[in-house]
């Protein structure tokens, strides 16, 4: 099986072209940027004709295997882009692309086009055998702390110096958002003239465009970061997000240290508190240092106030939701990153 990371890909395509390659992922962004590159390079070697299937209700399997037979008058080699954004071919697709993949005709390019797969996707017979007869590349996210990486490359590609302090300002203006981020530096390009850009220009010149999911909350809570914590909470309330859903993603966590700093006690297990919450092997490092590095009890009284922010979402007490949320969420953040007691706390 060839698998290629999609930043990767563009340099495999050069050496050579694959008959097949599924190109997967969570970057919509990423996806289509490898998919023109794939073109370009299809082009090049004299792939001139192009036909596109979409996957959707009605679709007939049997279209793939014509297409595929079908003698093209104007052209001897030919791209197949077959795209299925949800991933599920069912059985009768399943089978149609095992089949293709066995014996793929020549002078004929098969690119499948998929969103996110799941790992049940990413390892189903048909993954595996397009993967077999070509590449499978799938886009991952970009994470936080490789985005200042991302952007220095992107913009020195097309050829803008940032000053750090710059990186720094595109990359929280527009974390979470690829597409947005791209689109800013495509515009700092116009903007700088072929001069270093400072983070006073960039902040200037770039809008916020950040998208947040619920878990970043309590990953910036977890951190000890405030400033984020505090934005993050912002933009989900502004975006229309769920106040119910932000308090059991940061509830889930409290209940967690609360439980582990009781587990501390003689006789305690953590390991235990640790399977019972099903807590991800790489959280449990940073959730077990902070209920120990917490004051007694610390942990219990933000989950005992958790509770009371959930008695004003569902209308028991008159205080604006929101206000709960940001202050409980900005509290934690304040414990986790300096270890005061609840009532030491000041929402500011």
């Amino acid at each position: 099986m060839a698998e290629a990371r999609i930043e990767e890909l563009p340099k495999r395509v050069a050496r050579g072209l694959d008959p097949v390659y599924l190109l997967a992922g969570e970057e919509p962004l990423l996806i289509e940027e490898a998919l023109d590159g794939l073109r370009a390079q299809a082009r090049a070697a004299g792939f001139a004709e192009r036909e596109v299937l979409h996957v959707e209700t009605g679709f007939s399997w049997s279209r793939l295997g014509e297409v595929a037979d079908n003698l093209s008058l104007f052209s001897e080699r030919r791209i197949i882009e077959l795209r299925m954004p949800n991933g599920k071919p069912g059985r009768e697709g399943a089978s149609a692309l095992r089949d293709y993949a066995s014996a793929p005709p020549e002078d004929t390019l098969l690119i499948v086009i998929c969103g996110r797969l799941d790992p049940a996707q990413r390892k189903s017979a048909w993954a595996a055998a397009l993967a077999g007869a070509g590449v499978m590349s799938y886009a991952w996210p970009v994470p936080r702390e490789a985005l200042p990486r991302w952007i220095a490359e992107r913009a020195r590609q097309r050829g803008v110096s940032l000053e750090r302090e710059a990186v720094a300002v595109i990359a929280e203006r527009n974390e979470g958002n690829l597409l947005a981020l791209a689109q800013e530096i495509d515009k700092l390009a116009l903007l700088a003239d072929g001069k270093a850009m400072s983070g006073a220009q960039a902040r200037d010149a770039v809008s916020d465009s950040a998208r947040f999911a619920i878990f970043d909350l309590p990953e910036a809570v977890l951190a000890g970061d405030l400033p984020r914590t505090r934005r993050i909470a912002r933009r989900l309330r502004a975006e229309g997000e769920e106040p119910v859903l932000v308090l059991w993603g940061l509830a889930r966590d409290l209940r967690v240290l609360t439980d582990l700093q009781a587990a501390q006690r003689p006789g305690g297990d953590r390991q235990a508190v640790l399977r019972r919450h099903r807590v991800w092997k790489n959280r449990q490092a940073r959730l077990q240092q902070l209920a120990q590095e917490a004051p007694r009890e610390a942990w219990a009284k933000l989950l005992s106030r958790a509770a009371a922010a959930d008695r004003v979402l569902k209308g028991a007490e008159r205080r604006r939701p929101w206000d709960e949320l940001i202050e409980l969420a900005s509290d934690a953040a304040r414990l986790a990153g300096h270890g005061k007691q609840p009532e030491d706390l000041t929402w500011q």
